[in-house]
């Protein structure tokens, strides 16, 4: 099924190119959709195709020779496009090789049909019947109903909210936490500690001077730094614990700093971490290690502190970082999570590391029912019940991660004994003893994903492992490679929301941090990543190529991905049809920016333009290619986040279907008024940009526009000769600088289906204003709301969006006490009021209805 997702795609990028470009395609329509045809039509061929591939040469020869056919056409038909694209700029002048472009094209379509005929020739003449079908892939029990790649979520979960119960993962720890918070939080301030024995001295009779000086050595064994170790197998629930420890209240009241870094990667980047969470700011620079650690040292030189060391692999990463941590004795701790006795004795010298134990029979099978989220109503038998949870001892060993990847593969399909026990019986427990369960349940739980769904997954290898991905980063870049499929009763965004959360439901993505409103922030996959066979999996399909192979590997589909930085001139001939070029947090590697703009040069050119995703995002001050915007046309994707550029290349309004660009937290103060032109996009993050909205400009360009954040407003912007002509917004954010909202109220009003808003009102010198907006009552929608500035007195609940979930109000200066009103919203679940939101004297709080 892993090819067959790659078809799919392919076959979606042919269909959404034909309905947006009719007129390019012109003559060659028909053959282009005969060839689209026979590629759905061999897709039958490759469920039974793939299973047999691992067990027969000639099957797998055949199914490689069809992949690469099948990247031939995705090549030949955007490379098409492109080239009438150039033709099309370049008007009459161009016309000779516009007609060059359809002959090329229509002796290359018959090139590929040909090898699709012989392709089917091969599999009728008996490539499919091969030998007997194994039994490798039995485990999609409900393929069929995957064709239409809709939602496939348990029906009884298939709702628009993510479940938030931390305390579901944290079953059979609650000992350990214990244990473990009592050793982080002796020594406090709080217990005194600091007033007690200010000196030692050893006076008096009959062992008074001893007993003493045996508490005052206590005492400073509590004020010492002190280094506590939790060991474990990997999915032993370590990083679960640890960071429950970390966000307890307890903990969190204890300390005057903390950090919490995944100290797998180099010494650079955690050190970098540590820091930008100790000052709370993104540090913007690239000191060398020794003034990183200079740095935290001096920050944390006052200061009772707490870092939590995540996957801690080596001793000697531990030694360099521990220079970094100052004993002020003050109780400061490090707390460290790590699979390596080694490492955890070489920390902790004082005692024995906490080592996690699995799970006993009662808590594993807690923890299984909760992940599996059995409807209210559903029982099994007792025999059935005492036979599932033998078979689910015996399989999952106790280890928590191997308990809740199966609860969740368990979770998408009917609670049903028979279908449950065909999975704890699957023959893949059986076929190599040598595999260790845990990687027998990955196994099976991938092999159980749709095929629209691998992907996507896999593509979470494309990130560090060391780095938080950002969810709304993903989710775009899924949708900008042509990942998502299109509907007509849901936007892509609807659609992305929907593979993202039957991912988290499976438990093969784990969300890190949430946002008040209870949707995800950022996520990760864990120690999930550490399973080279997915790498191979998706290198094998030509997803991706990760850079770091030697001079004599050869990706096996050419380059299509890459990841960091690769020399163009070792693999010039395999970059051609490149689509995507990711780049994390080069200026912590010591790579300059400059190296970018070489390779992105290189590939322009070269002439590759069929580049969908440039993410830049966190490089600093990268140097983008001044035509770029005449060279990628294809571009989907152009995110610069964090990269604090100071401008962007003019062309960069000329890519006709860009989807996203994001500039947020840059120095760029302005765009190209040719942005108006951007038909497809749909995500624009600015840094407090006013826009060019000059009446000539406009069109009916950016009515898809989906996100609309950083947006300045004054009296110079057209709101009504502007602004109303986007309608679709789901997320807005505003900083307005306005002596009247009536123009900016009434196009808020007709926003219909906004979700999200921030409006903050400023005066000229940047401090908060007076905002007198009009009620937000007809927005249905709205669930957030975000209000910085003064606001008149709070009258009636129905000034309020009737849905509102989160309410942030800043600088408000209510003098009237606003909770008699708020406390009557029905559906608000987080107030927060900022500084000076409230001036007077008492808030009267009702218990129980908001946090």
């Amino acid at each position: 099924m892993d090819v067959e997702a790659v078809v799919s795609i392919v076959i979606r990028k042919l269909t959404d190119l034909l309905i947006q470009e009719p007129i390019i395609f012109n003559k060659a329509i028909d053959e282009i959709e005969l060839v689209r045809i026979s590629l759905r039509q061999m897709q039958s061929f490759l469920i039974d195709a793939e299973d047999k591939k691992e067990h027969d040469e000639g099957v797998k020869k055949w199914v490689d020779q069809f992949l690469a056919v099948v990247y031939e056409v995705e090549d030949a038909i955007e490379t098409f496009v492109l080239r009438k694209m150039y033709a099309r700029r370049m008007g009459y002048f161009f016309i000779p090789k516009n007609l060059k472009a359809d002959s090329d094209l229509r002796n290359k379509i018959e090139g590929l049909k040909d090898k699709i005929k012989n392709l089917d020739k091969r599999e009728t003449d008996g490539v499919s019947n091969r030998g007997e079908p194994l039994m490798i892939r039995q485990l999609t029990l409900h393929r069929s109903s995957y064709r239409d790649e809709g939602l496939t979520l348990n029906q009884q979960n298939n709702d628009s909210s993510y479940s938030v119960d931390e305390e579901i993962d944290f079953i059979g720890f609650k000992k350990d936490k214990s244990k473990l918070v009592a050793m982080l939080t002796g020594g406090g301030p709080e217990s005194g500690d600091y007033q007690k024995f200010p000196a030692i001295s050893v006076v008096g009779k009959h062992g008074t001077g001893k007993t003493t000086l045996a508490k005052a050595i206590e005492v400073k064994s509590r004020l010492d730094r002190r280094v506590i170790s939790v060991v474990g197998k990997h999915g032993s629930g370590k990083t679960t614990l640890a960071k429950a420890i970390y966000k307890s209240p307890e903990v969190k009241s204890d300390f005057d700093c903390r950090a919490w870094v995944l100290a797998s990667g180099n010494l650079t980047d955690v050190l970098l971490s540590i820091l930008e969470q100790i000052v709370n700011i993104t540090v913007d620079n690239k000191s060398t290690k020794e003034e990183l650690t200079e740095k935290i040292r001096m920050n944390l030189q006052e200061k009772r502190y707490l870092v939590v060391l995540d996957d801690l692999q080596t001793p000697s990463l531990w030694k360099e970082l521990l220079e970094a941590f100052p004993d002020t004795q003050k109780g400061s701790r490090i707390m460290l999570t790590t699979i390596n006795y080694r490492v955890a004795f070489s920390a902790d010298t004082r005692g024995e590391p906490h080592r996690l134990n699995p799970l006993n029979e009662e808590d594993t099978w807690k923890l299984f029912l909760k992940k599996v989220r059995l409807p209210d109503n559903f029982q099994f038998s007792d025999e059935e019940v005492f036979k599932l949870k033998r078979k689910l001892i015996r399989r999952c060993k106790g280890l928590p991660l191997a308990i809740v990847v199966l609860g969740g593969l368990l979770s998408t399909k009917d609670p049903n004994y028979e279908v449950w026990l065909k999975v704890f019986e699957h023959p893949s427990w059986q076929l190599d003893r040598k595999q260790d369960q845990f990687s027998i349940i990955l196994a099976l739980s991938y092999n159980d994903l749709p095929f629209h769904l691998r992907p996507c997954f896999l593509y979470l290898l494309l990130f560090p492992k060391d780095k938080d991905i950002p969810v709304r980063r993903l989710q775009r870049l899924w949708l900008a490679e042509g990942f998502v499929k299109q509907t007509p009763e849901k936007t892509p965004e609807d659609m992305v929301e929907i593979y993202f959360k039957e991912l988290v439901q499976r438990n093969l993505i784990q969300i890190f941090k949430w946002r008040k409103d209870g949707s995800p922030k950022t996520c990760h996959i864990g120690v999930l990543q550490d399973d080279g066979n997915f790498i191979s999996k998706a290198q094998e399909i030509g997803l991706f190529h990760i850079q770091k192979m030697s001079e004599k590997e050869t990706p096996h589909h050419g380059v299509r991905r890459v990841t960091d930085f690769v020399d163009p001139k070792e693999y010039i001939s395999q970059i051609q049809n490149l689509r995507s070029y990711l780049a994390f947090d080069i200026q912590k590697n010591d790579m300059p920016a400059t190296e970018i703009d070489r390779f992105l040069n290189k590939v322009a050119g070269q002439k590759f333009g069929l580049l969908r995703v440039v993410d830049l995002e966190r490089v600093y001050k990268p140097k983008l290619p001044d035509n770029m915007g005449k060279l990628f046309l294809l571009l989907r994707y152009l995110g610069l986040r964090w990269t604090f550029l100071d401008a962007l290349p003019h062309s960069v309004g000329e890519l006709p279907y860009l989807e996203t660009l994001d500039v947020k937290h840059t120095y760029i103060s302005s765009l190209p008024s040719s942005i108006w032109k951007m038909k497809h996009l749909r995500h624009l993050c600015l840094n407090e940009i006013r826009l060019d909205m000059s009446l000539q400009n406009h069109g009916t360009s950016l009515t898809h526009l989906q996100t609309l954040w950083g947006l300045f407003v004054d009296k110079k912007t057209p709101v009504k000769n502007g602004l109303y002509r986007l309608i679709n917004l789901r997320k807005l954010g505003l900083t307005c600088h306005l002596d009247s909202f009536q123009e900016l109220d009434e196009w808020i009003a007709r926003l219909a289906s906004l979700q999200s808003l921030r409006i903050r009102s400023k005066n000229q010198n940047g401090q908060p204003w007076k905002l007198n907006l009009k009620p937000l009552s007809s927005l249905e929608n709205l669930t957030n709301l975000y209000l910085l500035g003064s606001l008149p007195e709070l009258h009636d609940r129905y000034e309020f969006p009737p849905k509102l979930t989160v309410l942030t109000l800043s600088v408000s200066k209510l003098q009237k006490d606003p909770m008699p009103i708020l406390a009557q919203l029905p559906s608000l679940s987080v107030l927060r009021l900022l500084a000076d939101s409230y001036t007077g004297k008492e808030l009267k709080c009702p218990t129980q209805r908001v946090h």
